[in-house]
C-alpha cells in the first residue's frame, strides 16, 4: 500500500541475526545526532538493521548505542553498508513521513571480541531457550519442531 522495496537482494550476510525491536541512537563520529526516530530490528555479530524515516548513505561512519533485551547498553562504531528508501505517498507531497520509510544496515567496525560479548550472550540465551523448549515438547510428547 504505497511502499515498494527492491525485491531482488543478494545475500552477503556472514553471520546469523536475532530479531530485536529497540530504539537505537545514531550519531556521527563527532557526536552529531542522526536519524532521531531510528529503531533496531535485527542484530548480529557483524552488524544491525535499522528502520527510520530517512536512509543514510552507504559508507557513512556512525556511532551507535542500543539497549539490548537483557538491559545492557551496547555501543560500537560502524559504517552504513547498504540502504534503501521506500516509495511512499509522503514523498509525493503528503505531510510527514512514517518512521519505517527507510531501512539500512550498519556493519560494525573491526574490534576485539570482548566488545561483541553482549551480542554473543544474546545468542547463547536464545540457544538455551530453544533447548529448553525442545526438552519440554519431548517430555509432553509433542513434536520437537512445532
Amino acid at each position: 500500500m504505497g511502499t515498494a522495496f527492491r525485491t531482488q537482494r543478494i545475500e552477503t550476510r556472514r553471520s546469523e541475526r536475532i530479531r530485536v525491536h529497540a530504539s537505537i541512537q545514531l550519531s556521527t563520529t563527532d557526536g552529531v545526532p542522526l536519524a532521531p526516530l531510528a529503531r533496531c530490528t535485527e542484530i548480529g555479530l557483524g552488524g544491525v538493521r535499522v528502520r527510520t524515516t530517512r536512509a543514510l548513505a552507504p559508507g557513512t561512519s556512525v556511532r551507535l548505542s542500543v539497549r539490548l533485551p537483557r538491559g545492557l547498553r551496547f555501543e560500537i562504531a560502524g559504517r552504513v553498508a547498504w540502504s534503501r528508501q521506500t516509495i511512499h505517498p509522503a514523498l509525493f507531497g503528503a505531510p510527514g513521513a512514517c518512521d519505517d520509510d527507510a531501512e539500512f544496515g550498519i556493519a560494525f567496525a573491526p574490534t576485539g571480541a570482548e566488545q561483541l560479548l553482549p551480542i554473543a550472550r544474546l545468542f547463547a540465551a536464545r540457544d538455551s531457550e530453544r533447548r529448553r523448549a525442545r526438552r519440554i515438547r519431548r517430555l509432553h510428547g509433542l513434536p520437537i519442531r512445532a
